[in-house]
């Protein structure tokens, strides 16, 4: 008896079922989309990414998304897995984010705390110029805003753990520290001089 075999997914599957195909491309603006979808009260898209926007730019190392709890982060780790399907690829994960690929954008999601508002994610912040944010609408906000277009690194909160390395990372972007509270910190006895990669928390 002779089989047709035109369809072979019937019996073997296809590795771009319905599950696993995109159901919207991976752009910047599908990627925000899915991210506010439901709930204004978090999660929120903010710092480097907020940051580079406000000056501009258009290409971002990555996008950081903080959330108010863990059901939030689970539940915006299931929509944007259900949208962008195979687009979509874990790089790295640990205690305090689980960072993918979305096509060409690098998603951070970010549990190492859950905060109530979004003002508390920028109070949270080392630097001012970081207490920027993403909006729905691809538009920065936030008290950091004008830090981050004049390049002023201002201290919001101290942790010297990484000071000196987010120093020199922010420095290698055209900010300047006012002289007098450079050296008021340098002057800390807790100050940490030997650092690592993960001393930045990802």
């Amino acid at each position: 008896m002779a089989i047709d075999f035109k369809d072979l997914t019937i019996l073997f599957g296809s590795e771009t079922s319905d599950r696993n195909r995109p159901k919207v491309k991976p752009t910047l603006e599908n990627i925000v989309d899915l991210i506010y979808k439901h709930d204004d009260l978090g999660p929120w898209i903010a710092g480097g990414c907020g940051r580079q926007v406000a000056l501009g730019e258009h290409k971002f190392n990555d996008i950081d998304v903080w959330f108010k709890n863990s059901f939030q982060f689970e539940q915006t780790r299931a929509r944007l897995n259900d949208a962008f399907g195979y687009e979509m690829y874990e790089t790295y994960t640990s205690e305090n984010a689980v960072t993918y690929q979305v096509g060409d954008y690098k998603v951070q999601l970010i549990r190492r705390a859950y905060y109530p508002n979004v003002d508390a994610v920028f109070n949270s912040f080392d630097f001012t110029c970081c207490q920027v944010g993403l909006d729905k609408n691809l538009q920065p906000y936030g008290p950091g805003v004008e830090d981050a277009r004049s390049n002023r690194l201002v201290m919001n909160n101290y942790d010297p753990k990484a000071f000196l390395a987010r120093y020199a990372k922010y420095v290698g972007y055209g900010y300047v520290m006012d002289p007098d509270q450079f050296v008021e910190i340098l002057n800390r006895e807790d100050l940490n001089y030997e650092f690592d990669a993960s001393v930045f928390g990802y």
